[in-house]
């Protein structure tokens, strides 16, 4: 009997918050991006395995990881 199994990942933008960067010290704003992981059986998603939110600079495409704590309060303003 054969089983496909693995993960899959998706991205979401969840909107533009104002950061700056800490590489290139960029001012403007940033896409914030809520990645999920999930493990798949034939390509089906099972069990999700975590997630976490990333901020990406478009001057220079540094990803900085952010708490979903940090996430929740850029997002309300």
């Amino acid at each position: 009997m054969l089983v496909i199994f693995g993960l899959s990942r998706k991205e979401r933008p969840a909107g533009l918050v104002a950061l700056l960067c800490a590489v290139c010290g960029h001012p403007g704003p940033q896409q914030l991006v809520r990645r999920r992981t999930r493990f798949t059986v034939f390509f089906v998603p099972v069990l999700p395995l975590g997630s976490r939110w990333e901020a990406r600079c478009p001057a220079c495409g540094t990803v900085r990881r952010l708490s979903a704590r940090e996430a929740r309060s850029l997002r309300a303003g």
